[in-house]
């Protein structure tokens, strides 16, 4: 019988480290992201289109979601994933 993968919650440290940078936060899950879409790319589990695709309904999602609620922080995460989604398209032609 195969063993059961445990879920371990994260530390008091790393609580603690999460909610005093979330700038740093954000930047890892930012770079974890693309290396996780050129990784989903060269294993061709994904096409170059796709990916633009995926990065196009990111950005379209947060820009009505900074709409609806008046939420600059949306606004601003939507621009960044445009950018990630016209830089991978200069990168890709």
């Amino acid at each position: 019988m195969a063993k059961k993968k445990s879920r371990a919650r994260p530390s008091g440290d790393l609580l603690k480290l999460l909610a005093t940078r979330p700038r740093a936060v954000a930047l890892a899950a930012l770079h974890v992201s693309e290396s996780v879409l050129l990784e989903l790319e060269a294993s061709q589990l994904l096409s170059a289109a796709e990916i633009r695709g995926l990065l196009k309904d990111a950005s379209t999602t947060l820009r009505n979601a900074a709409d609806q609620v008046d939420n600059r922080s949306c606004a601003v995460a939507s621009e960044i994933v445009e950018s990630m989604r016209e830089n991978f398209k200069r990168n890709k032609a």
